[in-house]
């Protein structure tokens, strides 16, 4: 689960600024704080805000930090690393982009950070995390690498590291225990694009029709959100096929490359099952080519349906940016209600997302700490983050969990929303 994240000089970010999922010492949906490692933490929260305030940029770090990691490993020694740095500020073109991560898995809570410049990794850090305190497994500076008694793993290989990669991804490709933990933990961590989910059309659909239970679970999901249809299937795709494929329906020798090729280009398609009424009264059910028949949302919900079962499945971490593209507020709903409840998130998955639907603004849906803001700064348009449950009232007092949390957004009680010129 993840605990924090912090990010620092990274495109809107200008100073370090940190986003956490751990709950609040408040009374609200008590049901819905998990407990992993002493930590108590949330498995749902949403991220509010203008357009160009931020929201994306946070959720892009995230991604950004897993790419940087995995692809460490693969990164020349004279290789320039990617950077996106706080442009607004001369300055800071020219100082690291930071970020820094609390997670637990295995039992075990971490806390894995670098600074990285265009050309080099200019800080590295790990720890082990019990109850707020820390334990050094190594760290890095620009003295170099220190590793302690705690980190056998990583002795003798210090040297080794060139200056543009990682530590970490380096004592892993040789099979490092705790290392391979860390970038297990960031290989499982989905971020996506609500308004791009055909990016997940064939993951979802080798869900959705695999041999294996957990199809069934993702046709349940999908039955849940009640689209509309009676049932859906694969298409019959043989006239795409034919010429390519034996008589059992495998692609002949050498045709191999075509038909992946072909399956790449062209996605498998769905098709859904509505009833059609005969001219006798009675009813029969007819199949539709999904792509033709169904709403752009109750298509994005067949393609999301893959990561979303996955995550619930295995506890995983699914970080969506436009959750609410497409979506009608009670589909929205559903899906945030499922991971909030401990009956149907048994394993603790969590999902974090951006969105404007202000519908989703409400007391019966998130706890206060569950419900942040990001807000541009005007003067430098740096962004700062916040959780509503550290809003204060002008005589000091916290928001109360009674207010209408829609309401007093909309009129600007909370800040994080467009400064509109008349």
């Amino acid at each position: 689960m993840l605990l924090s994240f912090t990010v620092g000089n990274f495109r809107s970010f200008k100073e370090s600024k940190t986003f956490s999922m751990k709950a609040a010492s408040i009374q609200e949906h008590k049901d819905f704080v998990r407990e992993s490692n002493n930590a108590k933490l949330l498995p749902v929260a949403a991220v509010y805000g203008a357009n160009s305030s931020g929201k994306s940029n946070l959720l892009s770090a995230l991604k950004t930090m897993k790419t940087v990691l995995l692809s460490s490993v693969k990164t020349n020694p004279t290789e320039k690393l990617k950077t996106d740095t706080f442009k607004l500020d001369e300055e800071y073109t020219q100082k690291p982009t930071l970020f820094d991560v609390v997670f637990s898995t295995n039992g075990t809570t971490y806390r894995y950070g670098f600074e990285y410049t265009e050309t080099s990794i200019t800080g590295e850090w790990l720890y082990t995390v019990n109850n707020d305190r820390e334990k050094n497994l190594f760290i890095r500076n620009s003295e170099g690498i220190g590793v302690t008694k705690d980190f056998p793993e990583g002795k003798d290989k210090e040297e080794a590291t060139a200056e543009n990669r990682l530590f970490l991804s380096l004592v892993a490709q040789l099979n490092g225990k705790t290392s391979l933990a860390v970038m297990k933990w960031f290989e499982d961590l989905r971020v996506m694009s609500g308004a791009y989910d055909s990016d997940f059309q064939k993951y979802s659909y080798d869900y959705l029709f695999a041999d294996d239970p957990k199809s069934q679970l993702a046709l349940t999901f999908i039955n849940m959100m009640d689209l509309g249809f009676t049932s859906i299937r694969k298409a019959d795709t043989e006239d795409d096929k034919k010429g390519s494929l034996d008589f059992e329906g495998k692609p002949k020798a050498g045709f191999e490359p075509i038909f992946d090729l072909a399956w790449a280009l062209f996605p498998p398609k769905i098709q859904t099952g509505h009833k059609v009424l005969l001219k006798d009264g009675s009813f029969t059910e007819a199949f539709f080519p999904n792509d033709e028949m169904e709403s752009e949302g109750t298509k994005k919900i067949i393609n999301m349906s893959g990561p979303i079962v996955d995550s619930l499945l295995n506890g995983g971490i699914l970080v969506v940016d436009e959750f609410d593209a497409k979506l009608h507020p009670l589909l929205t709903k559903k899906i945030i209600d499922t991971f909030n409840s401990p009956e149907t998130n048994p394993y603790n998955a969590q999902l974090i997302f951006a969105t404007h639907d202000t519908n989703l603004l409400s007391n019966k849906i998130f706890r206060r700490d569950q419900i942040w803001f990001a807000e541009k700064n005007r003067e430098d348009e740096s962004t700062d983050i916040y959780p509503l449950s550290e809003i204060k009232e002008q005589n000091g007092d916290k928001i109360r969990n009674d207010r209408v949390y829609e309401k007093d957004y909309i009129n600007g009680k909370y800040g994080a929303i467009p400064y509109l010129r008349g």
